[in-house]
């Protein structure tokens, strides 16, 4: 494409007439080529000859246009227009999409944090098409793009491409989508085969109900270091108070205190010799795979947030004018500015890289 000195197109290249058609694609029944208009590319979907003097598959090429033009939604290809191309026929004009197929790009191994974004929006494309009452029926890795920009999910040759064999017309249950759905999650997430399994056994009757499913078990592997720390926190509490109440020498007071804080810490420091070596997996170079480490900050920032309430809580236990106070807030003060020390720049070193 010509371009100016100053890098913008030139407007010569802003032409009505269709430029570039090439030949990309030969199906059963039809032809799929690329062509430039006005500066962009677009695709062009066409009757082959043999086709074009049959009436049913002129009226299948009307119903996939009047289908696809209703559609608007980020992540489906969008349809322009239907109109007639010299030297190729009557064409659906389409979005061309700059991209890999879902199975193409899933095996350049992207993060998990990449995987998950993707399945969001695959399944927001179907929960908007399931909301015009329509189903994909041809859901599969060579029908979800992704885009090189971005890695954005662009679904394509939907609602007609059970049609493209056959005439007849097909159910819309949306079933059918999540079925096929249910072949694809293994290679997204791996971890989540079970769920599969019941995408694949009919157990969701929509994309809202497989959501939930997904959230569920998010929110509870988020929660669960929360609901361990205050277990953990309520148990440490019961032994303080027992020994207490056998023991009054200060001395045995103190070294029980101490004993007490520093399990708290040996706690949280494996959490964070675990977060430091999950957040060093990632290549910081890699934009796709910041994000994750902005998220793994995040989960630090977060533990040390619940560090902080575990130590007032801990300090309270004690009364006002008992000397134990004061110096259970300084002795655990002590323990987790040397954890700030030894951790904080492994991680925010990482994203500096």
């Amino acid at each position: 494409m010509t371009e100016s000195s100053s890098g913008f197109i030139t407007p010569s290249e802003f032409s009505t007439e269709w430029r570039d058609v090439t030949l990309l694609q030969q199906r059963k029944h039809t032809l799929i080529y690329t062509a430039s208009r006005y500066g962009r590319r677009y695709l062009l979907k066409t009757l082959a000859s043999e086709y074009t003097h049959l009436t049913d598959y002129h009226l299948q090429q009307d119903r996939e246009f009047q289908l696809g033009v209703q559609l608007i939604h980020a992540n489906i290809a969008a349809t322009y227009g239907l109109e007639q191309v010299e030297g190729v026929g009557h064409c659906i004009v389409q979005e061309w999409i700059d991209g890999v197929t879902l199975g193409e790009w899933v095996g350049s191994k992207p993060s998990r944090a990449a995987r998950e974004r993707v399945l969001n929006q695959l399944l927001d494309a179907l929960e908007y098409l399931h909301s015009r009452q329509l189903v994909h029926h041809d859901l599969k890795s060579d029908n979800i793009l992704i885009t090189r920009n971005g890695a954005n999910v662009k679904l394509i040759d939907f609602g007609l491409s059970a049609t493209d064999s056959t005439l007849s017309p097909v159910d819309n249950d949306q079933r059918a989508d999540i079925l096929s759905l249910g072949r694809l999650l293994p290679s997204l997430l791996p971890e989540r085969r079970s769920l599969a399994r019941r995408c694949r056994d009919g157990r969701f009757a929509n994309i809202a109900a497989l959501r939930q499913a997904l959230t569920r078990r998010k929110r509870a592997r988020q929660l669960l270091p929360v609901v361990l720390s205050v277990v953990m926190l309520a148990f440490a509490s019961v032994l303080f108070y027992f020994s207490l109440s056998n023991n009054n020498s200060e001395q045995q007071r103190y070294e029980n205190m101490v004993a007490v804080v520093d399990e708290h810490i040996a706690n949280e420091r494996e959490q964070l010799v675990e977060l430091v070596n999950r957040a060093c997996s990632f290549d910081a170079t890699d934009e796709t795979e910041q994000n994750a480490l902005i998220a793994y900050l995040n989960e630090y920032s977060a533990l040390r947030y619940h560090r902080w309430t575990i130590r007032d809580s801990l300090v309270e236990t004690y009364p006002e004018n008992d000397p134990l106070r004061e110096q259970c807030f300084q002795y655990w003060t002590h323990k987790e500015v040397e954890l700030d020390k030894e951790f904080y720049p492994q991680i925010t070193g990482k994203l500096k890289k």
